[in-house]
């Protein structure tokens, strides 16, 4: 049955929310004889303190890493959080309570506490009694267990949400829906999954099953059936019974696809191309997914740069069956139907994009494909044109073998929570580098998409050499006296406006493009102040980015920038933040930034993060540089921005802007006529925040209107407040507004 109401474990962990734990008095900890060899301090509360300098604290790492959720892992001392999210994972890969209370203790330095003992029991003792599955279009909750039926269904929310039929009687809740389903062995599941992926690490593609093998197993399921008891739920009320299982029940629902045994969807025809290898992080991640033979839905945390989308790919050709992706952009559309044809033998005709500019109908439902579209082109809640009807309605017509979300970070969003009502799938994966947000609706990704499978460790894949190796800087910037003057007595949005377009700041900024323009990188300025970001980059004569520009000048600015010797830097907005494949840059100035947001400080890091050939002789090959206006609330900003990344073991040099020779050099923005004019240009400039308005014009034609997503104040800034949809003109002839750099740019075929 559920476990207790009050297990005493957490659901998630967060360093945030270390400040909460508050004083813990330890001092009765009982230590063991040979505890100085032993590497974990083990809390009562399941915090887990690693010690990486002893001669097991690598085995130590892979059974905490899988147990727990990782808090802060600098060079020597990691923390960790057993929560019930990260047992639910464990549990779900196969590691049985006891099984993990009698390992961490082999590791453990202290007596281990009977009270985490019994708390590890009571919240892993119901996981993987009840599974949710999607059969013939419809969702089913099933159990072999009649009385967990009736648990649940003991809850009202639950019990409004099962659709009534012929099959059920109002007598008993669990009764009804009995079938027969096949049970095999899990030995021979466990030796299926460990070959899963070898033929990827010796660049070969997995086998198919024999014939031989297919009836071996025929003849086992003829020999091995049990029943199965199961009811049927509403399409649209999926997530909130996934949710009620969980918070209120206290018994999760496992999700999984035994994909080799779905002969009712179209197996779809691609394989990954013979040369390509699949990495150690990569390989673990997936047997995660796979571990007991099929597929089990949840999030896989890489780092930005360590091949998150090769993983969906490679997740995608395993379960075989129909997939649907999703992204953020137009642009990271484009970017991955060029990995599946890179990596895989994937056929055009079975490869498609769905976006406001390429629309296409999907193949026949007894047919399997490709299909890669946005969030925004999936809620878009707008009349649409007969078209796209069409394609949506053959969207929600199918069972989808997998549903990827790409920045799985957005999707609790409440703009994009009808996601999983429109899409009906097997298996749903998450990607991310960056699983935080601002507010608690990171939470909510348990039951929108499933537990944390893995989460890499960024120190590890960069003294491995996957990842670039990383100089931190953050410069603090003395404002001028007429600029802190206007800042001291203004309101925060013009405040926010002079702290961003500091004239020490941006002599910095144009001193550090020259400089490492002069050394042959490639450079990234980052400024969500869409004022500051186009006033230095027409200063500087640099092309940018932002969210009033097209799809098409997007892509070819991008790849004049990869494959130009003489186009070195350029200026992006917080459009430029997630889904950008930029390899070849390794300097990020970030002059401006979307308050106290981790996610994109982590992300915008990660822009750099792909490894480098050449590197300095400190052995950095890539920098990233933070640019601060002093004694401004920036400065506050800017500290909790760095968190996440300090929690990965990076460090941040803080340094003065005295550093550089500045006062030296003729400088743009050392000319005070240059100065004044930007100052009186800031003070006549409108009283708002000029946020960048990245807009997805779905569906959307010239003359209609267009929906324009916003989130008022600062909470609904960082992920905190509800969207709320405003309705205004859409924009005319973008072309008649586009900077001069964009048509001598595009002019050149790319």
């Amino acid at each position: 049955m559920g476990m207790d109401l009050d297990s005493g474990l957490p659901y998630t962990a967060d360093s945030s929310d270390l400040w909460s734990r508050g004083f813990r008095d330890y001092s009765n900890f009982e230590l063991k004889p040979n505890h100085r060899d032993r590497p974990v301090w083990v809390c009562p509360d399941g915090y887990l303190i690693l010690e990486m300098f002893t001669n097991v604290s690598k085995q130590a790492l892979d059974l905490i890493s899988t147990i727990a959720e990782p808090i802060c892992r600098p060079d020597l001392l990691h923390e960790y959080q057993i929560t019930v999210f990260s047992l639910y994972a464990a549990v779900s890969v196969g590691l049985l309570a006891d099984d993990l209370i009698r390992n961490l203790d082999k590791f453990s330095k202290n007596i281990f506490p009977k009270a985490l003992e019994q708390l590890i029991i009571r919240a892993a003792k119901s996981f993987g009694q009840v599974k949710l599955v999607l059969r013939d279009n419809k969702y089913y909750i099933e159990s072999k267990d009649k009385s967990e039926l009736d648990y649940l269904l003991r809850n009202e929310k639950i019990r409004s949400a099962r659709i009534m039929s012929d099959l059920w009687t109002s007598e008993s809740f669990g009764n009804e829906g009995k079938f027969e389903d096949s049970k095999l062995f899990e030995a021979l599941e466990d030796n299926e999954t460990t070959n899963l992926f070898e033929g990827y690490m010796k660049a070969e593609t997995a086998p198919a099953p024999t014939n031989d093998t297919l009836s071996f197993y025929d003849k086992l399921n003829e020999t091995a059936k049990f029943s199965v008891y199961s009811f049927e739920l509403q399409q649209e009320k999926v997530e909130e019974v996934k949710r009620e299982a969980l918070e209120t029940m206290h018994l999760p629902l496992v999700i999984e696809y035994d994909f080799r045994k779905d002969r009712k969807n179209a197996s779809l025809d691609c394989i990954v191309k013979s040369n390509t290898k699949i990495r150690y992080y990569q390989e673990r991640a997936l047997c995660r997914m796979f571990s007991n033979g099929r597929a089990r839905s949840g999030i896989i945390v890489l780092p930005c740069g360590a091949g998150k989308t090769l993983t969906g790919i490679i997740a995608a050709c395993t379960i075989s069956k129909s997939v649907l992706v999703l992204t953020t952009s137009a642009v990271a559309v484009e970017q991955w139907i060029k990995q599946f044809l890179d990596y895989t033998n994937i056929s055009t005709n079975k490869l498609l994009a769905l976006t406001s500019d390429c629309k296409s109908d999907i193949w026949p439902i007894e047919s399997s494909g490709v299909l890669i579209s946005t969030y925004t082109m999936m809620t878009y809640s707008r009349k649409h044109s007969e078209m796209t009807e069409r394609i949506m309605r053959q969207i929600r017509e199918r069972d989808w073998g997998l549903l990827v979300f790409d920045e799985v970070q957005f999707a609790p969003a409440p703009a994009f929570r009808r996601i999983n009502d429109n899409v009906r799938s097997h298996c749903k994966l998450g990607l991310t580098a960056t699983l935080v947000r601002e507010d608690d609706l990171i939470r909510d990704l348990q039951w929108i998409i499933g537990p944390k499978l893995y989460e890499a460790n960024w120190l590890e894949l960069q003294e491995q050499g996957y990842l670039a190796k990383v100089l931190c800087q953050e410069v603090w910037c003395p404002m001028t006296a007429p600029f802190y003057k206007e800042y001291l007595k203004s309101q925060h949005a013009k405040q926010r406006k002079l702290w961003s377009c500091n004239p020490v700041k941006l002599a910095v900024c144009e001193y550090l493009i020259r400089y490492h323009e002069a050394r042959g990188d490639k450079l990234i300025v980052f400024s969500d102040v869409v004022f500051a970001l186009l006033h230095m980059a027409r200063s500087c004569a640099r092309p940018f980015i932002y969210g009033k520009v097209s799809a098409t000048e997007r892509i070819a600015i991008l790849t004049k920038f990869k494959n130009s010797n003489d186009f070195n830097t350029i200026f992006l907005s917080k459009v430029g933040d997630n889904a950008l494949d930029i390899p070849c840059a390794n300097v990020v100035i970030q002059i401006s930034f979307n308050f106290a947001s981790r996610r994109q400080e982590a992300q915008r890091l990660g822009r750099i993060l792909r490894p480098k050939p050449k590197a300095d002789s400190r052995g950095f090959n890539a920098f990233f540089y933070s640019l601060v206006s002093k004694d401004t609330q920036e400065m506050v900003y800017s500290d909790k921005r760095q968190q996440f990344i300090i929690d990965q073991g990076y460090s941040y040099n803080v340094i003065s802007c005295n550093e550089f020779p500045i006062e030296t050099m003729d400088l743009i923005y050392n000319n005070a006529n240059v100065r004044e004019e930007l100052l009186l240009h800031i003070l006549s400039s409108p009283e708002d925040l000029d946020e960048d308005d990245e807009e997805d014009q779905i569906m959307a034609n010239e003359q209609t209107p267009v929906i324009r997503q916003r989130m008022e104040g600062l909470v609904g800034l960082t992920g905190g407040m509800p969207v709320v949809n405003q309705e205004r003109p859409s924009k005319q002839a973008k072309l008649n507004s586009m900077h001069p750099l964009f048509r001598r740019f595009i002019q050149g075929k790319l």
